[in-house]
């Protein structure tokens, strides 16, 4: 019997070598970037981000506090406005409820945050879409993974196709194994679970999703694929923004085209598309190990079970990096290509979001914007004081954290 196969059997550690990645090619890629290791209240966690589109749509920070943490991705769609609005606001709105909650946190604080950044997004392209004419806005959106961690217990919410999973160890000695559990659902419609809710919603629309085509940008009838929609626009039937498919001024009022087939009824009842977050939570335990939090850019490359059996089976220090490796690597095999031909690629001239054509000679062919995170936990804090920083993969200067204003009040 192989030694593969007794680690699977037995649930036994597979041994670092079994999942030896380099990372040479990452380090070479002009679109990824990467954080090491660093220290949180009770672990570590490291961060790595890869650029596909024109625009690094995918934003992401970590918050670390003396005792507590915070993970955000915001994975954009058709442009990184809406990213960019939830990075600057969702934190500092989490801490202000949590201030006037006598510093207590709750997942209806989660719920209420994730409304307060929809309303002040909405309000953003109202203004945007009335006094600046910028009728594309009413197009931008944008998913909303956030997860803190607040007195030993998780909180998390997800609006749109963002993942976290979670990896436990459980039994003792030899029959010690890895138990992988995805924390809350993705809203994306290749899930008929999420098809079945879309009817429900929408009784009265029978095309409120369609399967449509994927074809080559150059030989137009050779078709290379199909993926769920909602009305053509958009895969996620949870986010952040998207006005278009949730107010009706900017359903009539637009100079914008859009081809009949993905015109939504300006009549609407009810929004076509919800920002409402499912939201979890779960007091640690000892035998929790790490958190993988990923955009969808990451998940549609990589199955829960093998990024939690690579994390699970390689050194720590540069995990992130190893994860995003691997999944671009994958995404390239499926086209029979290397990532060390993909790095010779361009990436996008547009935003994501064009279902159409796709062609083999930009990067959104192999892989889309790719964010991700792993934090690991040790047992109970370190007994060193974290320092309070912001951190990111993104292209602008780390920010104070907002941990930082809101000790301040809670000493004064």
């Amino acid at each position: 019997m192989s030694l593969f196969l007794k680690c699977i059997l037995f649930g036994i550690s597979i041994p670092y070598k079994m999942y030896h990645v380099s990372t040479e090619t990452f380090n070479n890629d002009p679109f990824a970037r990467s954080m090491r290791l660093d220290r949180h209240y009770c672990g570590e966690f490291s961060m790595a981000a890869v650029q596909s589109n024109e625009d690094m749509e995918d934003h992401s920070h970590v918050d670390v506090g003396h005792d507590a943490l915070f993970v955000g991705i915001y994975d954009g769609f058709k442009g990184d406005t809406a990213a960019i609005y939830i990075r600057k606001h969702m934190f500092k709105a989490l801490l202000r409820r949590i201030t006037e909650n006598n510093n207590n946190m709750t997942v209806t604080i989660l719920r209420e945050a994730v409304e307060e950044i929809e309303n002040g997004f909405m309000e953003f392209a109202r203004s945007s879409f009335e006094h600046q004419h910028q009728e594309q806005i009413g197009l931008v959106s944008s998913g909303c993974l956030i997860c803190i961690i607040w007195r030993g217990t998780l909180y998390l919410a997800n609006v749109g196709d963002s993942r976290a999973v979670l990896g436990s160890r459980r039994g003792v000695g030899p029959f010690k194994r890895l138990c992988v559990k995805q924390m809350v659902r993705v809203h994306n419609c290749e899930n008929s679970d999420i098809r079945k809710e879309l009817r429900t919603w929408h009784p009265d629309d029978n095309l409120i999703y369609e399967l449509n085509e994927l074809r080559d940008e150059v030989h137009s009838h050779i078709c290379k694929g199909r993926i769920w929609t909602m009305k053509g626009l958009i895969q996620t039937s949870r986010c952040i923004g998207y006005a278009y498919m949730k107010k009706v001024p900017f359903t009539q009022r637009r100079t914008f085209k859009i081809p009949m087939g993905e015109q939504v009824v300006s009549a609407f009842s009810r929004p076509l598309l919800t920002s409402e977050p499912e939201v979890y939570s779960r007091v640690l335990k000892d035998t929790d190990s790490f958190i993988i939090f990923g955009s969808s850019g990451f998940w549609k490359l990589m199955s829960n079970e093998l990024a939690a059996r690579i994390v699970n089976t390689s050194p720590q220090d540069n995990i992130a990096k190893i994860l995003a490796t691997v999944a671009i690597e994958k995404g390239a095999n499926e086209k029979r290509k290397k990532y060390s031909d993909v790095i010779e690629i361009p990436k996008g001239s547009g935003v994501s979001g064009d279902f159409g054509c796709v062609h083999d000679r930009i990067r959104p062919f192999y892989h889309d914007d790719i964010t991700v995170i792993v934090v690991f936990f040790n047992n109970g804090p370190s007994g060193v004081r974290p320092e309070i920083k912001s951190y990111t993969c993104n292209d602008y200067a780390d920010l104070p954290s907002e941990f930082t204003y809101f000790y301040n009040k809670t000493n004064v």
